[in-house]
């Protein structure tokens, strides 16, 4: 409930005109009293609220309601929606190799490595990967790509190690994404994935030949019926 500040109620007809003339003093295109309520309803969808929290905050009858008229006015909603999906999406990012990967022995534990693949915007969109160990060991490999975000950065480094384990009878058997470990004002400038490889040694057909010593077929007997049918016993 809104009054003047002497507690005098508000007259609808100098609310109007009060915002008019505010409007006009703003300097900003012409808008309606009324508009503001579209406004409230827009910018509350554009913040992810639910649309049914909308629905019951204007009063709408259902939802259906809410929806046809409001989200067919944002496109920012609309984008942002599908550049969310293609950001899970992986994507086939170019990139050039400028330090071939190295795995040391002394990076091995029996016939698994996990290293981590750490990258950084250079310029621009572009950006260097490098595979290390830890922070601030050696480097075991470094590429890099033009790429519009820390997924791209993400996407070109697993690529790397993916050619790099079919070239060397290797397997990488898991990818761990920490892009959202960094803080929001630091994740359009870094990446950072954890990769698991591990040696593969798969065992050769050499040697192998029809199944022995597996158990033998049950044996089936069977007694005729009363009525003269065969059942199995």
């Amino acid at each position: 409930m809104w009054t003047h500040e002497n507690g005098e109620a508000l007259h609808p007809d100098w609310i109007s005109r009060r915002f008019t003339r505010l409007v006009e003093l703003s300097g900003l295109p012409p808008v309606r009293l009324h508009d503001l309520r579209h406004l409230a309803a827009t910018l509350s969808l554009l913040a992810g609220n639910d649309i049914k929290v909308v629905q019951e905050k204007l009063g709408h009858s259902s939802r259906q309601i809410t929806s046809d008229t409001y989200t067919s006015v944002l496109p920012e909603m609309m984008r942002a929606e599908a550049e969310s999906v293609m950001a899970v999406v992986p994507r086939d990012v170019p990139f050039e190799v400028r330090a071939a990967l190295a795995i040391p022995e002394s990076a091995w534990r029996g016939d698994i490595t996990v290293f981590f693949a750490h990258g950084a915007r250079q310029s621009g969109n572009t950006w260097a990967v490098g595979a290390q160990t830890q922070p601030g060991s050696d480097l075991l490999g470094v590429i890099s790509l033009t790429g519009r975000g820390q997924d791209d950065a993400a996407n070109a480094a697993v690529k790397w190690i993916r050619d790099h384990c079919t070239a060397n009878d290797l397997e990488l058997v898991r990818v761990e994404n920490f892009n959202d470990r960094y803080p929001d004002e630091q994740r359009a400038d870094f990446s950072l994935i954890r990769l698991t490889v591990a040696r593969s040694e798969a065992p050769g057909l050499g040697g192998w030949s029809l199944p022995t010593g597996l158990p033998p077929a049950a044996a089936r007997s069977t007694r005729r019926t009363s009525g003269g049918r065969r059942k199995a016993a």
